[in-house]
């Protein structure tokens, strides 16, 4: 439980020094982890097992899946969970549709500082295009509606 809060504090404290913005270019050791394809816009979407929100945000993530990859848009979970058998569990109860990379270590938390989560970032060729932080009613159209500005979709 511990774990659970000192993450959190760090992420409100961090937060204040610098969190990605729009228009900010990643850190190559976070493409690198992230694995991105610099020639689709990919959603990176950080959660936890322990975070309310994520429970119900995952879901509807998770099935927009295949509307979003026929759109050329990739998702790419970042598990910040500091037990990652925890971690892959909850992933599992989900059936999560994307692949996920476990943050154990809290290295992607350290370089993108989300302010709250759970935290979406839309990026493309290595640039933020966009930010979503906390609890959003109605992910899923949000997100389409977030791609049709981009130029995505209808």
């Amino acid at each position: 439980m511990f774990k659970k809060w000192l993450v959190v504090f760090t992420l409100l404290l961090s937060s204040q020094a610098h969190a990605y913005q729009r228009g900010e270019m990643l850190s190559a050791a976070a493409l690198e982890q992230l694995g991105l394809n610099p020639n689709r816009v990919s959603l990176i979407d950080f959660f936890a097992e322990w975070c309310v929100s994520c429970r119900a945000e995952l879901p509807e993530v998770n099935q927009l899946v295949p509307s979003l990859h026929a759109l050329g848009v990739d998702v790419v979970g970042v598990d910040v969970d500091e037990d990652v058998a925890a971690g892959i569990e909850f992933q599992k109860s989900l059936g999560i549709k994307f692949r996920v990379v476990n943050d154990a270590d809290q290295t992607l938390v350290d370089d993108f500082q989300p302010i709250g989560m759970p935290a979406l970032y839309y990026i493309y060729q290595g640039q933020v295009l966009k930010v979503r932080y906390g609890a959003i009613n109605h992910i899923g159209d949000v997100i389409m509606s977030d791609l049709k500005g981009m130029g995505l979709g209808q």
